[in-house]
Order: structure tokens, then sequence, then C-alpha cells
């Protein structure tokens, strides 16, 4: 396994900086606070207002572009020759989001899920 790349972009062009030696947590942390900026867009519209339906659907939306960015950051890493393991950067991905979503009084609703036989130990 090769050292990571410099730096990884992200589908809409925002560079993450993988020069630290923490490069893993700044890439799962790069890719919470891209999302995280994207929903605070979102939440100007007050979501309350649009209803339970618009929540839902921001939800939805979240939780994809948490995952989108996190396998395509994912490839980078591969391409360049850096392995790591899908199912535990989506775990440590989870954590991080659920603790910034926490830091941040969101509302409960918009923490990461995971889907409950996805997270038993085989």
């Amino acid at each position: 396994m090769g050292p990571p790349p410099v730096t990884i972009t992200m589908s809409r062009g925002r560079r993450v900086d993988l020069s630290g030696p923490q490069y893993y947590q700044d890439l799962l942390t790069g890719i919470a606070m891209e999302i995280l900026n994207e929903l605070s867009e979102l939440e100007k519209l007050d979501l309350a207002a649009l209803g339970d339906d618009a929540f839902d659907q921001v939800v939805s939306i979240t939780q994809i572009r948490l995952l989108n960015e996190l396998y395509y950051g994912l490839g980078q890493l591969r391409a360049a020759g850096v392995e790591l393991d899908v199912k535990q950067a989506i775990q440590d991905l989870r954590d991080i989001w659920n603790r910034y979503i926490d830091s941040t009084n969101r509302p409960v609703g918009l923490k990461f899920q995971v889907d409950p036989v996805e997270d038993q130990v085989q």
C-alpha cells in the first residue's frame, strides 16, 4: 500500500488536504464538513415550515451525499494504491457525522442511520 495522495477532490470540486499524518480522519472530517455546509444552505429554507415530507427528503439526500462523497474519496485513494475497509469507513463517517449533528443541536432525525443487520458482527 502506497502513501495517500496529497489531496483528493470531492465530487463538487472542493479539495481535501490529506498531507497530514491523520489523512483518514482528515478525509472523513472533510466529507462531513462539506455535507454540513450543504445542509446549512438547505436549513435556510426553514424545513419545519415545509413539513415532514421535506424533512424526510433532506435526510435522504444528506445520507446519499455522505455515502457518495465517501465512495468518491475512497475510489481516489484506491486509484493511488491506498486500500481502506469500506464498511469501517462508513461506520467511522457515521460516528463523525452523528457527533457533529449532536454538537450543533440539529434534529436527531439527521443522524446517519445504519441498517441493524449490517451493524451486526458476523
